[in-house]
């Protein structure tokens, strides 16, 4: 994963633990609990999307990555003689 992805992803689950908290002490006052409580729970679950999401994607980069170095390291070694150019013999 590159660098700026990494950087977004970690400014975005700053900012959803931020929202988070300030709902969750939003909702302390007793007129507003009920709805601020359903708004600080879909805060929460987005961010835990957003988690399980990145997990996902590096996961399934790592395998991509991976399975690219696997069919490198299949190809026989004529088959690389093949491709190579040729080289003059002395």
């Amino acid at each position: 994963m590159d660098a700026s992805l990494n950087q977004q992803l970690t400014l975005a689950a700053v900012g959803m633990s931020g929202a988070a908290l300030f709902f969750s002490l939003l909702a302390a006052f007793p007129g507003l609990k009920s709805v601020l409580a359903a708004v600080r729970d879909g805060v929460l679950w987005f961010a835990l999307f957003l988690v399980l999401g990145a997990g996902g994607f590096m996961v399934w980069q790592n395998a991509q990555q991976s399975q690219t170095s696997i069919s490198a390291a299949d190809q026989s070694p004529g088959q690389i003689a093949a491709d190579s150019p040729p080289q003059s013999q002395p």
